[in-house]
């Protein structure tokens, strides 16, 4: 007599908990994204800078 195996409908549930952890950073992205963040902020900057003495030699009265 051979053993068969049926599937029968079931009202079971299952509950699976999944934990999900962050994959470490890439160490090569974050240099990338530093570098970028740092000739942004030197960008800003000199802009900065240059408005400021622009508005020093400034000869509009108005403008003070």
């Amino acid at each position: 007599m051979a053993d068969t195996n049926t599937a029968t409908a079931s009202t079971e549930t299952l509950t699976v908990v999944v934990q999900v952890e962050p994959a470490p950073p890439d160490e090569e992205r974050l240099q990338d994204l530093s570098t970028a963040f740092g000739l942004m902020l030197v960008v800003v900057i000199v802009v900065w800078c240059s408005k400021q003495l622009l508005n020093l030699f400034s000869v509009n009265p108005d403008h003070d």
